[in-house]
């Protein structure tokens, strides 16, 4: 285990798939994922195979609040010679980036990548469907790198992604 303040990261385990499958299918936390298509427990359990078995590029964890899954993170497109990773997060909570729930993971994850594994930049790619995932980030003391313009199709219409950046000599500033 991990331990934040109020929450802790623990490995995913098999069992939890099934809530994690219908969690991504939720429009509120689809909306912030690449993933276009509904997943089903075939889906599932190949991402979950993916992260265990092949990809050393992959570590995701489960978020837990008085000991009850509440969401998953994790660091994920992990360069390990140029030392950066992609955040990945979501909590099954609507307006979960206004939680203190959402802060902490953030801290603990952040505290991991470059405390554990001594990360140089971790980065995340927000799409513009999200602009409460971008306000997160900015409290965060994240900072703006640039746009990518019409990047995402969602809801009949072209999306922006915009990437936000922290470099471990920043976060240790703070």
């Amino acid at each position: 285990m991990i331990n934040g303040k109020s929450i802790s990261l623990r490995s995913l385990e098999f069992e939890d798939l099934s809530k994690l499958r219908d969690w991504r299918n939720m429009e509120h936390v689809k909306k912030s994922t690449r993933e276009y298509r509904l997943l089903n427990m075939i889906d599932q359990k190949k991402w979950f195979e993916s992260i265990h078995i092949s990809s050393p590029n992959i570590i995701m964890f489960g978020i837990i609040k008085n000991n009850k899954l509440i969401g998953v993170t994790g660091l994920t497109y992990i360069d390990w010679k140029n030392r950066h990773s992609e955040i990945s997060i979501y909590i099954n909570k609507k307006n979960w980036q206004k939680t203190s729930d959402a802060k902490d993971t953030l801290l603990t994850i952040i505290k991991y990548g470059f405390g554990e594994l001594n990360l140089h930049r971790l980065w995340v790619e927000i799409f513009e469907t999200t602009p409460e995932n971008i306000i997160l980030f900015k409290k965060m003391k994240f900072v703006y790198e640039g746009t990518s313009r019409q990047k995402l199709w969602r809801n009949n219409k072209w999306w922006n992604s915009q990437f936000y950046s922290i470099l471990s000599k920043e976060f240790k500033n703070k």
